[in-house]
């Protein structure tokens, strides 16, 4: 006669109560997965006198189902044997059946392959229930007895409840690691807001300081400063609504320059294949374009009807460089400006210097041409 034959109901029924509380209080302990389903499976084996005992998560993509944790099986078992999440397989039927699956004696069972680890424990009888949880199933519990086992009504509720409470403690878990990863993710997300405000401050601030009162009203400092602001605004927009922290040219090009061309699309033709760059980098192009479009439609092709604009640019992907055109055509003649203003330092000085490139104004009878070079990665 087994222990398990000589025990009252009484007993029986104490026994899996205090397996479920100390469970419970082990769970809501306990922050490792692995350690909370091999306690999962040692209070199962004290409180239904069955010496195997085994956690099987579900691995969908592999059709498998892996011993993830158990008690008393042989060295090399636990976390390496695998079993098919078929119909054949005892656990798979379970998961797919969506019910608990008794065996009372597996010399007779026809409806599944019987793996060779249980032969090879002397598994007589065995019982499954599912490990459900609010997403899908993590996987099934499963009880082998090494005798032949009647399990009746109340040990399948018992371990479906005990089931239940494992899904749940896998659940919190799960939860508990998303909030950590989100708090990281906050965290570093955090320190490259503040640095890219940071910058963003500093270059706002340069902006306002090197924006020329000279021969200019409040009005019109105004109207330059904010038109400026509007093209920082701009990438940085594109750049948080990419969630990437990366702006594409295409997007940023055609947002910067739509002002100028609602009449007539054609009035400025953009030219160049689809590249995500940067926030620094994607900020300081769209203020050059910014500060071109301005110039040219007060001073260059933009002003006049005939005057045109091609844009384009060129990726060397061997050398990781961008080459920028912006040439006007067919407008008013130009010359260089006797006094250098922010506009030209910003263009030639300011954004080359940001990207860490080189940048050429030319000033030629036609029309404004501008080469800007610089390296699409930030260094």
């Amino acid at each position: 006669m087994t222990d398990f034959q000589a025990r009252t109901s009484q007993e029986q029924l104490r026994l899996q109560r205090s397996a479920l509380a100390d469970f419970g209080l082990f769970a809501f302990q306990c922050d490792d997965i692995d350690k909370l389903l091999t306690r999962a499976s040692e209070l199962v084996s004290e409180a239904m006198d069955v010496p195997l005992v085994k956690v099987l998560e579900h691995l969908p993509e592999q059709g498998e189902m892996l011993l993830r944790s158990g008690v008393n099986w042989e060295p090399g078992v636990v976390g390496h044997e695998r079993f098919g999440d078929h119909e054949k397989s005892p656990g798979g039927y379970a998961l797919r059946a969506d019910q608990p699956v008794v065996s009372p004696d597996l010399d007779t069972e026809d409806r599944f392959e019987i793996p060779d680890v249980l032969r090879r424990h002397g598994v007589q009888s065995m019982v499954n229930v599912i490990i459900a949880g609010e997403r899908a199933a993590f996987g099934v519990l499963e009880v082998d007895a090494r005798e032949q086992r009647n399990f009746g009504e109340d040990d399948v509720a018992f371990l479906r409840n005990y089931a239940n409470l494992i899904a749940a403690a896998i659940e919190r878990l799960r939860v508990h690691d998303e909030l950590k990863r989100s708090a990281r993710e906050q965290g570093v997300l955090a320190r490259e807001l503040g640095h890219r405000v940071k910058n963003l401050l500093g270059l706002i601030q340069a902006l306002a300081s090197q924006t020329s009162t000279k021969d200019r009203t409040a009005e019109a400092f105004r109207e330059a400063f904010m038109r400026r602001l509007q093209a920082l605004s701009t990438a940085e927009s594109l750049v948080f609504d990419s969630g990437e922290e990366r702006a594409d040219l295409v997007a940023l090009a055609e947002e910067v320059l739509a002002p100028y061309r609602q009449d007539d699309v054609e009035k400025i033709t953009i030219e160049g294949a689809s590249l995500g760059l940067p926030a620094r980098r994607a900020r300081m192009f769209g203020l050059a374009l910014h500060e071109l479009a301005t110039n040219a439609a007060k001073h260059g092709a933009l002003s006049v009807a005939a005057g045109r604009v091609h844009l384009d640019w060129q990726v060397d992907d061997a050398g990781g460089s961008v080459t920028m055109t912006w040439q006007e055509s067919d407008g008013p003649e130009i010359s260089p400006p006797e006094r250098k203003g922010f506009g030209t330092r910003l263009l030639k000085d300011v954004v080359a210097h940001e990207l860490n490139g080189s940048a050429e104004l030319v000033y030629e009878p036609g029309g404004l041409r501008y080469h800007l070079t610089f390296q699409r990665h930030e260094t």
